[in-house]
């Protein structure tokens, strides 16, 4: 129920009688075109509702399943993320990495390690 001030309510009613009496003097050709233009926009209207069946399903999965499945969605990516990290930082090959990084930074290695075109083959020897 809108309730509106009564100087809105007496300007509404000056604009719809100004219009009806327009619509009053109109000739046959124009009311002709204005109700083929009115049939065919209620017939267009009538194809986009039916196209727009399942639109309230939208709206309820944007209001209420969205936001919690973008925060399952952000969840499982942190978890596996750490469960990357977990597995990537317990993997033997980054031990092995960690003591030749630490080997080089010490300089326990001898200098010819460094010139020797094997040096691979010396980082395999135990």
């Amino acid at each position: 129920m809108n309730i509106h001030p009564p100087e809105e309510q007496e300007f509404t009613n000056r604009i719809k009688r100004h219009l009806d009496h327009g619509a009053d003097h109109l000739g046959n050709p124009i009311l002709d075109r204005l109700m083929t233009a009115r049939q065919l926009a209620l017939a267009h209207q009538q194809t986009q509702v039916a196209g727009l069946g399942l639109a309230g399903l939208a709206s309820v999965f944007n209001e209420i399943l969205s936001p919690r499945a973008r925060m399952l969605s952000a969840l499982a990516a942190l978890v596996i993320g750490m469960a990357g990290v977990h597995y990537w930082s317990g993997h033997p090959q980054a031990d092995e990495g960690e003591d030749i990084d630490a080997a080089l930074l010490s300089d326990d290695l001898p200098i010819h390690a460094y010139l020797d075109h094997g040096f691979q083959a010396w980082l395999e020897q135990p």
